[in-house]
């Protein structure tokens, strides 16, 4: 196994970003990835204190406001241009009150009518918005993406999954069989923990935000499970880049 692309997904919900490399840490969640989040503007999120791990509950996701993927988004550090249908709608500075009120209006706009208050834009002081609080790195094989989209009949995109690093492999789900190893990426060696069970972000396309057929249960009568990639943490830092070979520790 290979790395074949690197991701991180600064705004929960948003699109990502490709990567050149990336510099892993131990005991820290991949650079960068979920850094700021939008709340669903619910009342009982709103006195919410910004800095602190959350529920996705509290925030747009995928897996309840689909048409956040047909955003196209650019990042230049912490300044994201959200463009929709091809047209520059936004360019917002993510770390400033201007930008972050210009991002709660505009995602307030897109929403107009579905949410039960005002959206607000979070940052995280440590960590990620990621599903758990644990610093966990997500990784994906190519071949387990293609098999599934051809078993359920969609277009294999890895977007689908906001995977952090995707490996080129040969053989469906391998990579499971990474769980309860050590390994090493680069010059960093991380420790694989668990299977990602998905969830149902994954019926939606990446490309223009449409909810298609519900694909856990027919993943399941298809595979057995629902799961797809893996759950690692770092133990020791360095720098991964695509065309890394992945090397079982032990």
């Amino acid at each position: 196994m290979r790395i074949d692309e690197l991701w991180q997904f600064p705004v929960k919900g948003l699109c990502g970003a490709r990567m050149d490399s990336a510099d892993l840490v131990a005991g820290r969640h991949f650079p960068g990835d979920r850094q700021f989040a939008i709340t669903t503007g619910h009342p009982k999120f709103a006195d919410m204190p910004d800095g602190s791990w959350q529920k996705k509950a509290a925030f747009l996701q995928l897996m309840t406001h689909e048409r956040l993927a047909a955003l196209d988004c650019h990042f230049d550090g912490t300044d994201i241009t959200i463009s929709q249908g091809g047209i520059e709608r936004l360019t917002a500075d993510l770390d400033s009150p201007e930008g972050a009120a210009a991002i709660n209006g505009f995602i307030g706009e897109l929403f107009r009518g579905s949410l039960a208050g005002s959206p607000r834009l979070m940052r995280i002081s440590e960590g990620s918005y990621v599903d758990r609080p644990t610093p966990w790195i997500s990784l994906g094989g190519t071949a387990s993406v293609t098999h599934v989209a051809k078993t359920m009949g969609h277009r294999p995109d890895a977007r689908r999954y906001r995977l952090n690093i995707l490996l080129e492999t040969d053989t469906p789900f391998e990579e499971a069989g990474l769980i309860g190893r050590k390994i090493s990426l680069g010059s960093a060696v991380l420790r694989v923990d668990a299977p990602i069970g998905r969830c149902a972000a994954i019926d939606v396309d990446p490309d223009n935000g449409t909810r298609g057929p519900h694909l856990l249960p027919l993943m399941n009568d298809a595979f057995g499970h629902t799961d797809l990639g893996i759950l690692a943490e770092v133990v020791e830092g360095g720098t991964v880049s695509p065309g890394d070979r992945l090397t079982r520790l032990d």
